[in-house]
């Protein structure tokens, strides 16, 4: 039997980012709502931001968790963390 490596910090890494960027968006919604839409905009592009960021932190804390016990999950939690990164920058170079 082999030995499962613990991902409390992923899953906290996950709920933690998943319940701020909607807070935050039901805070800028509350915001263009009241017409401070200045506000509403700077506060919704934290929370997609946030939730953008969030599945990448998580993968990052996934490799930390299982690299030792699970080296080929670990080594392909790299692989796609290295397709974000290239694929991010592609958006960001080709955008108009």
């Amino acid at each position: 039997m082999t030995e499962r490596p613990s991902v409390a910090w992923t899953a906290r890494i996950l709920t933690i980012g998943t319940a701020l960027s909607a807070l935050l968006l039901a805070v800028a919604f509350v915001l263009s709502v009241i017409d401070l839409d200045s506000q509403a905009t700077l506060v919704a592009t934290l929370a997609v931001t946030i939730l953008l960021a969030t599945p990448a932190a998580g993968l990052l804390s996934t490799f930390v968790e299982v690299r030792r016990v699970q080296p080929s999950a670990a080594a392909l939690t790299l692989a796609v963390l290295t397709l974000l990164l290239v694929a991010t920058i592609v958006a960001l170079l080709t955008r108009a």
